[in-house]
């Protein structure tokens, strides 16, 4: 009888716990997540972006879609969500408690340390820069606008620029609008 309160107990503890720490910090990871409740919220007039990265030696720019060393939608993913992350200070959707610019920073930092490691090793390629831009696009993923320019690598000096102060996905779209 005592294992079987116990075992209750371990059952409760691990359903509750996670659930307590939502309520508490406000960070959802799945399978606590309510994502996939919210789909249906997404609309023909929903606006849509993908992030591209480009390398750049001496103003000729390569696509570097090809060179992810993972499926491109897997590999944004982890980008979005464990790299550069939402603009928000806490997001639901983040693994991070907090942020600041030189948190934001650092992963930059460290995410292309190791990816240009990648392309040296598995691609041969090296870059003077890499851009990181957001493309507005539609359901199809067929862009809808001109590509706008979020930061770079500065390969030589091996730190992020940042080139676009305060971007959110509201204010890329307002800036397109408004062009």
């Amino acid at each position: 009888m005592k294992l079987k309160n116990s075992y209750k107990t371990f059952v409760i503890s691990l359903l509750l716990i996670p659930n307590l720490f939502v309520v508490v910090f406000g960070i959802e990871s799945f399978p606590y997540t309510c994502a996939p409740m919210f789909g249906h919220y997404i609309d023909n007039e929903t606006p849509l972006y993908l992030f591209k990265l480009e390398g750049v030696n001496q103003n000729k720019t390569t696509d570097l879609t090809a060179y992810l060393g993972k499926p491109e939608d897997f590999f944004m993913r982890h980008f979005f969500s464990k790299v550069y992350g939402s603009t928000q200070a806490i997001s639901p959707f983040s693994h991070k408690l907090s942020e600041s610019q030189s948190a934001f920073q650092n992963r930059m930092h460290v995410f292309f340390e190791h990816y240009t490691t990648v392309l040296k090793e598995k691609y041969h390629l090296s870059f003077e820069q890499i851009n990181i831009k957001a493309i507005q696009v539609d359901q199809k993923r067929q862009p809808r606008a001109e590509p706008q320019l979020l930061g770079y690598y500065d390969g030589l000096n091996k730190t992020y620029v940042s080139a676009y102060k305060n971007a959110t996905p509201n204010n890329l779209h307002q800036n397109k609008t408004q062009q």
